[in-house]
């Protein structure tokens, strides 16, 4: 079977700012140069929209239910705002599924009705591929992020409040994805442990990239707070994906001591762009950080606290206290952070070695090839399937 004569609709808010839509950007465009067949379908459930986030060649792709296979990037936690009638009009009969991440160790009951309401899963990393098998028969498949970040050649490190001399620490978060869980504060506590207040000063700096810190008040005054005890300071800005890479490319470490992560996708493309990471070696960030290609940070695993989602409390029936996530060793994080100060050659060398690494595995060809074989084997069963239906008793 061509690529040609698979077919997939794929139903996203396309134009949404968050990096489940960013993804789902991705792996449609890697399915279209592949010459898969591509329906785009939109659905806006009311996350934050820029008309500018959708490129024009995807832009121009039928609009419509076509095809007989359903990729659906609402999330696990997204999806109840389908209503079942549109997820499966009636009189049809397509195969739906779920193109989802997750970053606890188990699922709510809700999450399992919204797995029930698909036939199978596409998940980022084997972290979430193993949670999900734990609660389902269905089908289960690792699906990666294209993970390419191109820089804006016209951006440099000025254009980003980049100090000449400094060796820069990069941390990009959304705030909407709660602070409990991305754990920045946690970054600037590292940071604070690594160096001293003179190194501070003339040696070092600290950037924190952020999004929606206006929707969290709260949060914003704290983290703004810390970050100024420390000399460090945050960039609030909507950038778009090459200003981001820029800002990427011109740092020399790129820190995050996550709780959870589906896939862990501002780590990778820092690798992709042969920055040195330092990160928790938890959940989605597993499946592509090594020690020789990053400083991996140890972790114990905790509950979810009661009170750890003040700062985003619309996020309570998301994460709820009970679950389980991890708890990064942030003096552990220190040394590294120290490590890749002292030892310039060590950046270098595991940039490269991290830069090989996602060029091999998250390429747009190698992610699209995973999903073209996923869609030539739905595709065989449904024609086997559809076989038997039809074969006389």
């Amino acid at each position: 079977m061509t690529a040609a004569q698979l077919g997939v609709n794929a139903i996203a808010s396309w134009e949404a700012t968050t990096g489940l839509s960013a993804a789902a950007r991705r792996s449609v465009g890697a399915l279209v140069d592949l010459g898969v067949q591509v329906a785009l379908v939109d659905y806006d459930y009311g996350a934050p929209r820029l008309a500018s986030r959708l490129p024009e060649r995807l832009r121009s792709l039928p609009a419509d239910r076509r095809y007989d296979v359903e990729l659906v990037f609402l999330n696990v936690n997204e999806l109840h705002a389908m209503p079942e009638e549109v997820l499966r009009p009636p009189g049809t009969a397509r195969r739906v599924i779920g193109s989802w991440f997750w970053e606890l160790a188990s699922l709510t009951p809700d999450l399992l009705e919204a797995l029930r309401r698909v036939d199978e899963v596409w998940v980022a990393s084997e972290f979430v591929a193993g949670v999900f098998r734990a609660a389902t028969d269905k089908p289960v498949v690792v699906v990666p992020c294209v993970v390419e970040p191109v820089p804006d050649p016209g951006r440099s490190r000025a254009d980003f409040g980049l100090l000449d001399g400094r060796v820069v620490y990069l941390f990009s978060f959304d705030a909407a994805s709660t602070f409990a869980r991305k754990n920045p504060l946690a970054v600037i506590e590292a940071y604070r442990l690594a160096f001293s207040a003179a190194e501070r000063a003339e040696k070092v700096q600290l950037v924190m990239k952020t999004i929606n810190l206006d929707a969290h008040l709260e949060g914003a005054e704290l983290l703004r707070a810390q970050l100024a005890a420390v000399g460090g300071s945050v960039l609030d800005a909507d950038l778009s994906d090459g200003e981001m890479a820029a800002l990427t490319a011109a740092c020399d470490v790129f820190v995050s001591l996550h709780r959870g992560e589906g896939f862990g996708l501002g780590a990778a493309e820092a690798m992709a762009l042969g920055r040195a990471v330092v990160a928790t070696w938890y959940s989605g960030t597993a499946d592509f950080m090594t020690v020789r290609n990053s400083c991996p940070v140890g972790y114990r695993i905790v509950e979810v606290g009661d009170g750890e989602l003040r700062l985003n409390p619309e996020a309570r029936n998301v994460y709820r206290p009970g679950g389980l996530w991890a708890e990064p060793d942030v003096a552990e994080a220190a040394r590294r952070m120290r490590l890749l100060y002292d030892r310039p050659e060590l950046r270098a060398r595991l940039g490269a070695a991290a830069a090989s690494t996602i060029a091999e595995r998250f390429s747009s060809r190698a992610v699209g090839e995973v999903m073209r074989r996923r869609l030539e084997q739905v595709a065989r069963l449904r024609g086997i399937a559809g076989s038997a239906a039809r074969r006389p008793a």
